[in-house]
Parts: C-alpha cells; sequence; structure tokens
C-alpha cells in the first residue's frame, strides 16, 4: 500500500514538530525516517498510524484519504521500542492477541489462529518458544515476537518506532540483517524510526533525513551519502571535517565558503603540493582493521582538529616510510571534498569534487 503525506502540520503547544511534511512511499518500499531527538520522526510516524491527528494536511493510503480514520480500521501494524508485550501471557496468545479480538465476524477460527501465528512463529524463528513468556526471553528474541504480533493483523503498513533502539549493539545488528531479509520475503510497505545513521544506510531502500520538523532530503542510501543536499544531511551521515575559505592552495570558488572533507577522504603526502595542507599529528589509534588520527594545525591552514581514518596496514606502512609518531607534520591531500555556500546548502547542488591523485 503506498503512503503520501501531503503539507502535515503539527505543533504541541509553541512547538512545531512537524513543519508543512510532503513524502511520497511507494507501495512496497521500506523507508528511514532518520534524524536527532526532536526532529520529528516519531510524530510523523505515529501521524501516519493514526496514533496522533495532523493540525493541518492530510495522509493517503493507497489514493484514499485516511487522516481521520481511526488507528483500528487503517490496517497499520506497529512495532514499539519496548515491545509492549503482555507480560501475563505466554508468547503464542501475545502473537494471537490481534486475532482474538477482532469482531465477531471476521474474527479467524481457534484451528486458524493456530495456524497463523504458528506460521508467524516460524517466520520469526521463535515457533520453538511458543508455551514461554515475555520475561523468558531476550532483548532480540521480544522484539521479534512484537513484530510477530503485528504481522498477525495482516497490516499493509508495518510501522516501527526505533524498533532495535533498547538492544545491545551485536544484537540490534544482527535484527536489523533479519528485518531486511523479512522485508524481501513479505513486501509489506514499511516505515521505521531510527537515530542510528549505520542502521538506516543498511537496512532502508530510502532514507528520509530530518530536522528541526522539517525534511532535509530524502533518497537511497548512497545518493544521501554520496550527494547530501545540506551540511547538516553531510554531517549527520557521519564523520566530517570542516575548513573554511580554501583547502591549503585549492581556493574556494566565490560565494562556496565551507569545505568538507570525511576522515576516509583524506591521505597523507610526502610532500606539500597544490591541495594540500601541513599539519602536525597528535595521536593515532588503532581500532580492529582501521587505524584513526587525529591532527592540529600548524599555522594558517583554516582548520581546527582535523580527523583522519585508514586501513591499519595503510598506516603501518606510512608509519615506516615516513617516521610517523606523535609531533610529526604531515601533509594531507583531499580526495575528495564538498562545498556549500555560506554554510547552507548550495544551490544548484553541493559542489563535489575529486583532486587529482
Amino acid at each position: 500500500m503506498s503512503i503520501e503525506v501531503r503539507y502535515v502540520h503539527k505543533r504541541f503547544g509553541q512547538t512545531v514538530v512537524c513543519d508543512n511534511l510532503s513524502l511520497d512511499i511507494p507501495d512496497g518500499e521500506l523507508v528511514a525516517l532518520l534524524g536527532p531527538s526532536g526532529s520529528g520522526k516519531t510524530t510523523l510516524l505515529r501521524i501516519i498510524a493514526g496514533l496522533e491527528v495532523p493540525d493541518a494536511g492530510a495522509v493517503l493510503f493507497h489514493g484514499s484519504d485516511a487522516t481521520h480514520t481511526d488507528v483500528r480500521d487503517r490496517q497499520v501494524g506497529f512495532v514499539f521500542q519496548h515491545y509492549a508485550l503482555f507480560a501475563h501471557m505466554t508468547i503464542f496468545e501475545n502473537v494471537a492477541f490481534g486475532l482474538r479480538v477482532r469482531p465477531r465476524a471476521t474474527r479467524p477460527s481457534d484451528a486458524d489462529i493456530r495456524a497463523k501465528v504458528g506460521e508467524l512463529l516460524k517466520l520469526v524463528q521463535l515457533d520453538w518458544i511458543a508455551d514461554r513468556f515475555p520475561h523468558q526471553l531476550s532483548g532480540g528474541q521480544r522484539q521479534r515476537i512484537a513484530l510477530a504480533r503485528a504481522l498477525a493483523v495482516e497490516p499493509k503498513v508495518l510501522l516501527l518506532d526505533e524498533p532495535f533502539g533498547a538492544l545491545d549493539a551485536k544484537v540490534r545488528k544482527e535484527l536489523r540483517r533479519w528485518l531486511r531479509r523479512l522485508h524481501d520475503e513479505m513486501h509489506v510497505t514499511s516505515v521505521f524510526v531510527t537515530h542510528d545513521q549505520e542502521e538506516a544506510m543498511e537496512v532502508a531502500d530510502r532514507i528520509v533525513v530530518m530536522n528541526g520538523g522539517r525534511i532535509e532530503q530524502v533518497g537511497t542510501p548512497d545518493a544521501v551519502y554520496d550527494h547530501p543536499a545540506s551540511p547538516f544531511v553531510l554531517q549527520f551521515l557521519g564523520d566530517v571535517n570542516l575548513f573554511h575559505g580554501r583547502f591549503g592552495h585549492n581556493a574556494a570558488a566565490p560565494g562556496l565558503e565551507a569545505v568538507y572533507v570525511r576522515p576516509h577522504e583524506l591521505q597523507i603526502i610526502a610532500a606539500p603540493e597544490e591541495g594540500s595542507i601541513t599539519l602536525t599529528l597528535v595521536h593515532a589509534v588503532t581500532v580492529g582493521p582501521n587505524t584513526r588520527l587525529e591532527f592540529e594545525p600548524t599555522g594558517d591552514s583554516g582548520a581546527g582538529t582535523v580527523d583522519m581514518e585508514l586501513p591499519r596496514a595503510e598506516f603501518l606502512a606510512l608509519r615506516e616510510q615516513l617516521g610517523l609518531q606523535a609531533g610529526s607534520r604531515v601533509h594531507l591531500r583531499p580526495r575528495r571534498v564538498t562545498r556549500f555556500a555560506g554554510g547552507t546548502a548550495a544551490t544548484p547542488p553541493p559542489v563535489v569534487t575529486s583532486p587529482a591523485s
């Protein structure tokens, strides 16, 4: 089922949380609403669900206005961050709940309910714990049961509010891969809220980046990462170094003042050259296969503290070749830079350049 959000506006008191938002979500797509706390992403999700009513604007499901349709009639499944499972019910009965409370005319038979719940428990790979209670499950297992319960009513739209936020990093990574595979099997139009950039990049077909109640950019993970529409998007989607005015001899074009370079887009060179800057190495730390370097400015470089990341093997080779250690003066050159006019999104889109190697 497709979802259309049209000029939705919502405020709580004097605070505007959704500022004239419009968004199209095609049938069968998996979309991430990504942004910091207070960006409006959860409120937008709740408006789509029918748990909040917008002050203005409309929500359409498959072309039909659903703005004032009761949440029970929207055919929406909702998965909360903290599971919201019924502690006094077995796992089987938790999943069956939405089917058992249907009006008598549309309620499946007990045999059909048993078959449906058994099928869903197999789908989430937890059919072997049907007789247990929620407190006997791990966090990851409880979240999968919450998802099975949402799917039991055969929703046309699946909405998830930070579904993995309460889990530890390892379980979160396993579950988001599992969610992606599950979505590919079921093709239910799905929208999930997250503030985790890596989670959005790994799971979603498209990412909606939100900030201050507005949509900053909508696009595929590659599009929003490689071609950010604003400095906010660029900085929210990963670490970045900011240089003002010029990068070494690589002068900014007229009206383009801010120069951004991600840590992995910097390279160390043996001698200064056009487009390089000279910095002092302060610290180097290896984390797994990568080494992170921290530099301080030397002279008028137009930079503050600069971070760089490179493969550990490459760092070890450079350390041997150049004698790198804390206090070494190092020449850096960007492989790629992004510029914005006056610190805001450039129009036309930001200039992304790749200096010659």
